[in-house]
């Protein structure tokens, strides 16, 4: 049995998760092997990490990846070993259900989670099916493209689901990698104004990212500006076009409905580790505002996020601040967490 490093979770606790030797698995007759080059951290695993996000173990985890192919199944016929891809995250749906025949797969209930329920890609190696393929432009590097996958949710959140439209004042709350992303997204989709928020603890790291990439023309901390004075300002008493909101922080939801214009949309993306998030209300209601759940991705998403990627148009290498052995991801999360860390990279040691 041929072996490769990877990073699985067993059980709960930190001591739960192992950087070991696991089976290396060959493609079945429609699959491909994809040589992993570099990977990303997400968000959801540093909440796995901490126990508070659904797995089923034991699993290897990642979501956030990309490569080139190493391997094809008898049956592949579009691919060939050397091509640069990253892979839509579709495994188990069932093709069937509701979601899945009007292409929302991410909620068929039969789906399993790559990285959570699935084998995911913290390893030297992953497999796939070649129908959930994306080729990347040789322009695109492998440090861009271990973040399509954060990028194709921003997509869902902006392009699929028609959020951002030309000429937008548009408000980001949160400074972290989705809140950048989006931002960036945004100008590309045609915002006239892009606006990102943070507070006191993203001084030292977050904020002067955000200040340096070009697509965002404002950049406030809320604990030092009157961000409803500075919006209302900005857009003549009107209140931001679109809010989206990816801070997961309660004060900063709570204020919304101050900041978002009549009739005007809100976006949300972020995940809160509150239980509970007291808002008021008969004010969303006073603005007639449009709210609008985002989570996961479907094909446009990818395809959009993949055509964002070979445009060159966003400033995604502003966002990465270290770059890691896979067997170092424990620092990687060390790091984020004490937010000395942005988007941390991650490369399989043996390459």
């Amino acid at each position: 049995m041929e072996l490769m490093k990877a990073v699985v979770k067993q059980r709960d606790g930190k001591e739960g998760w192992i950087y070991t030797e696991v089976e290396r698995k060959a493609p079945k007759p429609d699959e491909v092997e994809i040589r992993v080059k570099c990977i990303g951290i997400c968000g959801s695993e540093l909440h796995l990490y901490h126990d508070n996000h659904f797995y089923t173990p034991p699993v290897v985890v990642g979501h956030e990846f990309c490569g080139e192919i190493s391997r094809v199944g008898e049956l592949v016929t579009d691919w060939k070993v050397g091509d640069r891809v990253v892979a839509q995250l579709d495994k188990g749906a069932c093709g069937t259900c509701e979601f899945c025949r009007r292409g929302m797969t991410n909620f068929c209930p039969d789906g399993k989670a790559v990285g959570y329920d699935e084998n995911g890609g913290w390893a030297e190696y992953y497999c796939t099916p070649e129908r959930f393929l994306f080729k990347l432009d040789d322009r695109v590097t492998v440090e861009e493209g271990a973040m399509a996958e954060p990028l194709n949710v921003v997509c869902q959140a902006e392009y699929v689901k028609e959020t951002v439209r030309p000429q937008d004042i548009v408000m980001v709350q949160g400074c972290g990698t989705i809140g950048l992303m989006a931002a960036m997204a945004a100008k590309a989709l045609g915002a006239a104004k892009v606006i990102v928020t943070g507070t006191d603890v993203d001084e030292a790291v977050r904020l002067p990212i955000a200040r340096s990439i070009e697509a965002i023309d404002l950049v406030v901390n809320i604990e030092q500006e009157d961000i409803c004075e500075i919006i209302g300002q900005g857009t003549k008493g009107r209140g931001a076009d679109v809010i989206i909101e990816a801070s997961g922080a309660g004060p900063a939801i709570a204020m919304m409905p101050w900041l978002i214009k009549k009739t005007g949309t809100i976006v949300v993306l972020g995940e809160t580790a509150a239980e509970e998030i007291k808002v008021n209300w008969n004010q969303f209601l006073l603005k007639a505002c449009k709210i609008v759940f985002s989570f996961g991705e479907i094909y446009d998403a990818w395809d959009m996020a993949v055509r964002l990627l070979t445009s060159k148009k966003l400033e995604l290498e502003k966002l990465i601040t270290h770059k890691l052995p896979l067997s170092q991801y424990k620092k990687g999360f060390e790091l984020l967490e004490s937010r000395e860390g942005l988007k941390v990279l991650l490369y399989p040691d043996e390459q």
